[in-house]
């Protein structure tokens, strides 16, 4: 659970303005380049959903974005990725069959992915930014 906890203290720090209002943002480290984008996609009074991608660039290559969709627990202030890589649903590790695709901690490896990107985003001073132009995301 300290993951869950860990994560939503770590968003709190990157956007500590996230409840109060706006739908989307874009942080950025001081070079400007390869903005995380955060667009929310639903608000409810304990939960919120959000989408976070993030580009990367490899040398001259675009590589996949990082895409993810997370829900935010107000009340017991924990975040957790409900939706990975167009993956709708990452299955429970009781559900994973041997010859399955996933892994049976796939939840928590992609939980433990946010949280390095979390932290290399602090790690990075990102902050917030106007919306990006095309040539800087």
């Amino acid at each position: 659970m300290w993951l869950y906890e860990e994560n939503y203290r770590l968003l709190q720090r990157l956007i500590p303005e996230m409840e109060a209002g706006g739908d989307r943002y874009f942080l950025s480290g001081s070079d400007g380049l390869q903005a995380v984008e955060i667009l929310i996609l639903e608000r409810c009074r304990y939960t919120t959903f959000i989408e976070m991608t993030k580009p990367f660039l490899a040398g001259d290559e675009w590589l996949p974005d990082l895409a993810m969709q997370l829900r935010l627990y107000h009340d017991a202030r924990v975040l957790e990725v409900v939706c990975y890589q167009g993956c709708l649903r990452i299955p429970a590790r009781y559900e994973i069959e041997q010859p399955a695709p996933f892994h049976k901690d796939e939840t928590r490896q992609v939980n433990l992915l946010l949280h390095e990107l979390l932290m290399y985003c602090l790690r990075n001073h990102y902050r917030e930014i106007r919306e990006p132009n095309c040539s800087n995301v």
